[in-house]
């Protein structure tokens, strides 16, 4: 690291430790996004097997997502599975506001119908994945109390750490949450069932940077028993131009 890299690097973290935990998060959440995009995504879903065997399953699906800068909608978006025939058509729609709240919809081939996600239905897994419906929210920084567990290493980057602890009714007890404190991307989080009881980790990474916007190219949520699910963006297409008639009831149904 050459003498600006290390000024910059020092100046980023003296500048982090001065932040509450709610401001780093807010810097992350300010990460600039396209009004809208497309993305093409590979999910690899492994599962251990007796005799140390392992079983992979892959899905592909298309996910369109539109965000709002007024009104009371923070971002909407749509997931449609292509690929394998088996779940060609599945879809999954989700609203998030302004004021911490999120709907989810799903929709089978089979059911011409719209199903709305219930609150009881938040810890179901997504697909048969190990993310559940609870993890594709975005959750609001009011709804959880934070404290700072200061910086560390992580992968060759100084990050924040940060305790989450939901306020209301949540899947889980607490989130460990590793912020890169130059990017200001989250790159890991734990998800704990207890105190003392670790349920899985998310890894984030390989980023992709495209027209002035980065989103994670690859999430890895990987459970302790072994069992992992790899979500990969194959394609991003940034400011594509999507009406909001392709974040209906409607279009999840019949399209």
């Amino acid at each position: 690291m050459n003498k600006y890299g290390f000024l910059f690097f020092l100046v980023s973290f003296l500048v982090a430790q001065e932040l509450t935990p709610k401001e780093i998060l807010t810097y992350v959440s300010s990460n600039p996004k396209p009004e809208s995009s497309i993305s093409e995504i590979r999910l690899e879903i492994t599962r251990n097997q007796k005799k140390g065997k392992k079983k992979t399953r892959i899905r592909e699906f298309t996910r369109y997502e539109k965000t709002y800068k007024s009104g009371k909608f923070i971002s909407k978006s749509l997931a449609r599975f292509n690929k394998p025939k088996i779940v060609k058509g599945t879809s999954f729609l989700s609203w998030v506001y302004k004021d911490g709240k999120t709907d989810q919809w799903f929709a089978l081939p089979k059911i011409k119908k719209a199903k709305k996600v219930k609150a009881k239905d938040r810890s179901k897994s997504f697909l048969n994945t190990d993310f559940i419906y609870e993890d594709l929210e975005n959750r609001s920084l009011d709804l959880d109390s934070l404290i700072s567990l200061g910086s560390e290493y992580y992968e060759g980057s100084i990050c924040q750490v940060i305790m989450a602890w939901p306020k209301d009714k949540s899947s889980y007890f607490a989130r460990k949450i590793w912020v890169e404190s130059q990017s200001w991307r989250i790159i890991k989080v734990e998800y704990y069932s207890s105190e003392s009881d670790k349920e899985k980790t998310l890894y984030v990474s390989n980023f992709i940077n495209k027209n002035g916007f980065s989103i994670a190219g690859k999430m890895v949520m990987e459970k302790e028993n072994g069992d992992k699910t790899l979500m990969e963006v194959m394609s991003y297409k940034p400011d594509i131009g999507l009406q909001d008639e392709v974040f209906t009831e409607n279009f999840l149904v019949n399209k």
